[in-house]
């Protein structure tokens, strides 16, 4: 039963389609103006980074060469082109790319993000394009600006905070009204890990918070159908790795109106332009960000009040988030105390198994003593076969007087469900797992056992636990042909259902794999030692 219930819930939360994006709206006068390409949008190149730019003529007057700039904390190295005035590298310095030779870099190589176009008749030339006027009022913040700089046309700040975020402030104050800025970040996300393309298409996702509502597309989905169109009460769009997000969230008024997305060429992940597209134009616009660009973990996230980014990591169905919150924090409180997370999950598995042993203890009593009034049983529906009602009762009566229940297996099942497909979100997408060893073969409790040593072991002691509750051949002689039938079914059972369990967990972490291996063995080892305990008792 709990190996259905285990195959329909990973069904249904990670292999089933995700919610559909919303169908973007058709191109009507006013906006096919701004549609363009989306891949295109953000190509700069590495040769462009590093030549010279011709000054804009009339009101968008640039600079006449190309800088780079830096702004940095303890975590965080961004750097900046005046090519654009945009994003070209993203640097995490606490976290390394996955053969630990270099920092995880959120930019794509030779790639820009946050550069923004203005929309409408007035716009005037790609201000991607453009070579920006720059200044750094202080070490951690810097200006670019097009036209004068008593009275630029187009202002964009940058600042950087404590931990991953940049305040990005967007202002335009121009004599011609235009309609709204796009903001480019087709670039997308950069990889971090060495991943599958099955996997990847599963793990890559972006994220819309809209509405107080979180919608997830997942590049599987963006593959086949790009979702994009109009966006009401916009907070938040993210696009996030298996463990990183660059995020970026709209602070001051809510100006952002639509998206499109699409996986960008080059490298395959989630991509996003946003722009506040208005029919009533402007002379003045002014738009604020904070721009998250790194670990999706949840603790950093839920430092940024009010902004509801904590919602960004994989936390499974919105039903047990309060569950997996509370396993990821016992996890990482119990290595704070042991560094290796494998005896950390084995730990975590005989708590679990502790805390469950009132419960389980009841269940397998029951369980074993309905073994043993198995010949009663035989007796009553033999003798009331005829007389169903009759039969019930009888029966109803003798498990009441033995103490038993034909679903006393049931329920310490029910309850392991929560805390299984908790942990597998955990397990799976919790920075603190990742690349986290146990040693030997194992290497990264987040991915599948590389050897299925673990799934082996799993099935086994599954079989071993099957074959410890059958009734005994004498106990099997006593029984008519029906219940026969019912033992030979069950029998078949004890050996299928092991193996399909052995299929799907050698696709699952092997982290969550060590868990439920261990807590089957201490299973096996409470159930061996209440089966002695009755013969004791009955002999």
């Amino acid at each position: 039963m709990f190996a259905v219930i285990v195959i329909f819930m990973i069904l249904q939360t990670y292999v089933f389609k995700p919610k559909p994006a919303p169908a973007e709206p058709a191109a009507t006068a006013d906006t096919l103006q701004q549609e363009a390409p989306l891949a295109a949008a953000a190509d700069t190149t590495a040769a462009a980074a590093v030549t010279s730019s011709p000054v804009a003529a009339g009101r968008f007057a640039g600079a006449d060469s190309t800088a780079i700039l830096t702004l940095a904390n303890d975590k965080l190295v961004a750097q900046f082109s005046t090519l654009g005035a945009a994003i070209t590298s993203l640097e995490l310095k606490h976290y390394q790319f996955a053969d630990h030779q270099e920092n995880v870099n959120l930019v794509p190589a030779g790639r820009s993000l946050g550069g923004i176009t203005l929309l409408g008749p007035n716009a005037g030339p790609d201000l991607k394009t453009l070579n920006w006027r720059h200044s750094q009022p202080a070490p951690d913040s810097l200006v670019f600006w097009l036209g004068e700089a008593e009275r630029p046309l187009v202002r964009k700040t940058f600042a950087v905070d404590d931990q991953y975020g940049l305040r990005m402030t967007v202002t335009v104050q121009d004599s011609l009204p235009v309609n709204g800025i796009e903001y480019d970040f087709s670039a997308g996300i950069a990889d971090s890990e060495i991943v599958k393309p099955k996997t990847k298409n599963i793990d890559y996702k972006l994220l819309l918070f809209a509405g107080n509502d979180l919608q997830k597309i997942a590049l599987g989905k963006m593959l086949k159908e790009r979702p994009g169109g109009s966006i009401d009460a916009f907070k938040w769009a993210a696009l996030r790795t298996k463990y990183f997000t660059l995020a970026v969230c709209e602070t001051g008024i809510q100006l952002i109106r639509n998206y499109k997305a699409q996986p960008n060429p080059d490298t395959g992940n989630p991509s996003i332009v946003l722009d506040s597209y208005d029919r009533n134009p402007s002379r003045t616009w002014e738009q604020s960000f904070l721009l998250y660009t790194g670990p999706a973990d949840y603790d950093i996230l839920k430092s940024y009040a009010g902004t509801r980014l904590e919602r960004i990591p994989e936390r499974g169905p919105a039903w047990l988030w309060w569950l997996s919150n509370a396993i990821a924090w016992l996890l990482k409180f119990l290595h704070s105390f042991i560094p290796n997370y494998g005896i950390v999950i084995i730990i975590f598995s005989i708590i679990l198994k502790i805390l469950l042993h009132p419960l389980t203890h009841k269940s397998m009593d029951a369980s074993l003593k309905m073994q043993k009034i198995q010949p009663q049983v035989q007796a009553i529906q033999a003798k009331y076969k005829s007389d169903p009602k009759t039969m019930q009762l009888e029966l109803s009566k003798l498990y009441k007087e033995a103490g038993a229940s034909p679903m006393s297996g049931c329920l310490p099942l029910l309850l392991q469900m929560p805390i299984f497909f908790s942990l597998y979100s955990v397990l799976r997408y919790t920075m603190d797992m990742r690349n986290a060893s146990f040693g030997l073969w194992l290497k990264d409790l987040s991915e599948p056992d590389p050897l299925y040593i673990l799934p082996i072991v799993m099935a086994g002691f599954m079989i071993l636990q099957s074959l410890m509750t059958r009734p005994s051949q004498a106990a099997i002689d006593q029984m008519d042909e029906k219940q026969k039938a019912m033992q030979s079914s069950t029998k078949m059972m004890t050996w299928l259902m092991p193996i399909m369990m052995f299929f799907i967990f050698v696709g699952l972490p092997s982290g969550l794999v060590l868990y439920y291996t261990v807590f089957n063995i201490l299973s096996v080892a409470q159930q061996y030692y209440l089966q002695k305990r009755l013969k004791k008792q009955g002999t």
